[in-house]
């Protein structure tokens, strides 16, 4: 919006410049001129100053913002002709032409009530770009406002998901630790030192973008947390980068699909495996997660977890429109649940 007023301000700056050279004009001409043209050269700045605020003060945003043209045109044109009656009563009271005419007799014999051409063009096209700054003016502000609106719509939506996800992947985590804590109070001792650290990393470090390294790290507390009660007929080979481009990424992005893969993927009768591989490059981040499809939990991966992968799907549209490749594929080769998402960071 303050752009806006500066531009504003510039142009009509601008514009009260151009009408104070163009009026003075003819202190280049090699002759005197009667002090009856330079009281009609002020009495033209003040008509032209007067309609251009007129118009853009109080035609534009009364008539034409409020949609009522006919009045608007109709003002407009009245406006224009009444600034001719006053300039030519002005010239009239102070006999202009006749005074004129000792120095211009072939161009200052015609009647006294004539209008000048000149002044006729140049009041309209004042007029003109009085009403076209005001245009402008209210787009740009209804675009900037649009904008506003539209980032304030975006932020307030990532930060309602992302109270969605923290509470649901906590809920998940928790049910887990008390699930442990019946069969190792140690081991539950272990995971809830964890998961203290990682709360840490949910209050303090989720507010704004994070890094790649936090965002592993996060990763692995989880994975750590989730060892404790893995079974061994699930094998799990987690594949952690070498981070040596430490991008920023928006933070709890790529825990869901991980996730995901722990619901889904753990069995107490079957033998499962889950992969995950987080890979940097200078320009993306890549994770790919794949975990055996269990029968009895094979159910849509949005129906049975949709809270976590939903929202998530939601993040990278409001964060990385047009920078991100999302392949889902819930009957891989091999019985296998395979999540790749690439972020074009």
């Amino acid at each position: 919006m303050r752009f806006i007023r500066s531009r504003s301000l510039i142009v009509n700056l601008f514009l009260l410049f151009a009408v104070i050279i163009f009026l003075l004009q003819p202190l280049e001409w090699q002759i005197t001129l009667p002090n009856e043209f330079w009281i009609r050269q002020a009495a033209l700045f003040v008509v032209w100053i007067g309609i251009f605020q007129v118009v853009s003060r109080v035609l534009v945003p009364g008539y034409l913002f409020k949609n009522k043209q006919p009045a608007f045109f109709g003002l407009l044109v009245g406006s224009i002709i009444l600034s001719l009656f006053l300039v030519k009563a002005v010239e009239l009271f102070i006999n202009y032409n006749e005074s004129m005419s000792t120095i211009f007799p072939k161009s200052h014999k015609k009647s006294p009530y004539s209008i000048d051409p000149i002044v006729t063009f140049t009041t309209i096209l004042i007029t003109g770009v009085s009403a076209s700054v005001e245009i402008v003016k209210k787009w740009y502000t209804d675009s900037e406002s649009r904008l506003l609106l539209e980032k304030d719509k975006t932020a307030s939506e990532l930060l309602f998901l992302k109270a969605q996800i923290n509470p649901h992947f906590f809920f998940n985590t928790l049910n887990n630790i008390y699930s442990l804590s019946r069969i190792d109070s140690n081991k539950a001792g272990d995971a809830i030192y964890t998961l203290s650290h990682m709360m840490r990393y949910v209050l303090y470090d989720t507010n704004k973008d994070t890094t790649i390294s936090k965002e592993v790290k996060f990763i692995s507390d989880y994975i750590k947390l989730m060892q404790l009660r893995l079974t061994e007929k699930v094998v799990l080979i987690f594949d952690k980068p070498e981070v040596n481009v430490d991008h920023v990424i928006a933070p709890m992005l790529l825990l869901p699909f991980v996730e995901n893969a722990f619901k889904h993927g753990l069995s107490s009768t079957e033998n499962t495996k889950i992969m995950i591989s987080i890979s940097t490059s200078e320009t993306a981040v890549v994770l790919e997660v794949r975990n055996t499809i269990v029968q009895q939990q094979s159910q849509n991966m949005e129906e049975s977890n949709g809270i976590g992968l939903i929202n998530t799907k939601r993040r990278l549209d409001l964060m990385y429109p047009g920078k991100y490749e999302l392949d889902i594929r819930p009957n891989a080769p091999e019985n296998e649940y395979f999540v790749r998402l690439k972020l074009i960071v």
